[in-house]
């Protein structure tokens, strides 16, 4: 690599062939560097579309006053005519110097890409994206690029290899997001149960049908989800019952029961004994 003020790098500058241009997707501009502690680059604007992998280490990125921190695995998408600074997050607690490989790319289709990704100019970036194969398909794109000899075909193909390996890192990703909506949709419980928040209310938050939620909640947790909110207000009731001097009225109220009795019976059907004779 190539020392710089900033960094060690190196650039491989390119043009087109009339082939890659009917494409409608092509790299104008590839490199990759090693970081200095001093790294920072911007604020500045570029009139390509340009992605940049984290391949190790962590860097800071702020663009249209939206600033986000980044490690190893993750990418961000600067975008035309948008003014841009990043710089290395490297300190003295144990993080590597940052590396990167970026390609800055024209073409139609690169805002069908982009939107493909799900990037846009307020959510420039992605978490998580560099897995080893899309590892692998970028070092193979920048060879492609940086051999001696060029081969446009080459080149095309390591791109739309690269694109694939990503698109399935990003379902992965979206797999393991939604395998996890139901520990969200339990946090939510949990953070809400005292405001009489219904299923429905839930099921709404997050998008899915009520009879989806209540099914796959009580599949994965072995209670329906009104079961499981009337378990933690009745024992939430029970704690304040046994450490504060409220009284059963004011109880009632605060975990969201709309009327004493109605709190009385959950408990008594519950514990076995009326909230009176639970306090002693």
């Amino acid at each position: 690599m190539q020392e710089l003020e900033m960094e060690y790098a190196n650039v491989w500058l390119a043009i087109p062939r009339p082939f890659q241009s009917a494409s409608g997707c092509w790299v104008v501009r590839a490199g990759q560097n090693l970081a200095k502690p001093s790294y920072h680059i911007g604020p500045r604007v570029i009139e390509q579309t340009s992605f940049h992998w984290v391949m190790q280490g962590k860097v800071r990125v702020t663009s249209l006053d939206l600033t986000v921190e980044l490690s190893e695995g993750d990418l961000f998408c600067l975008f035309p005519g948008l003014p841009y600074v990043y710089e290395t997050m490297q300190s003295d607690d144990g993080i590597p110097p940052l590396k990167m490989i970026w390609l800055a790319m024209e073409g139609e289709q690169l805002p069908l890409l982009i939107a493909e990704f799900g990037l846009r100019a307020s959510k420039y970036w992605l978490h998580d994206i560099v897995s080893n194969e899309v590892g692998e398909s970028l070092r193979s794109v920048i060879g492609a690029i940086s051999g001696a000899k060029k081969d446009m075909f080459l080149e095309q193909r390591a791109l739309s290899d690269l694109f694939y390996k990503m698109n399935l890192q990003i379902n992965r990703s979206s797999s393991k997001e939604k395998e996890n909506w139901l520990a969200q949709v339990k946090d939510f419980f949990d953070l809400h149960y005292t405001e009489h928040i219904r299923v429905e209310d839930a099921a709404q938050h997050f998008g899915y049908h009520r009879s989806h939620l209540y099914t796959a909640f009580l599949n994965k947790y072995g209670i329906s989800p009104q079961r499981y909110l009337a378990r933690k207000r009745l024992e939430k009731g029970a704690e304040l019952l046994k450490t504060t001097t409220l009284s059963v009225t004011e109880i009632a109220y605060s975990l969201g029961y709309s009327e004493l009795y109605a709190f009385t019976r959950a408990f008594t059907s519950y514990m076995g004994v009326s909230p009176r004779a639970y306090r002693g």
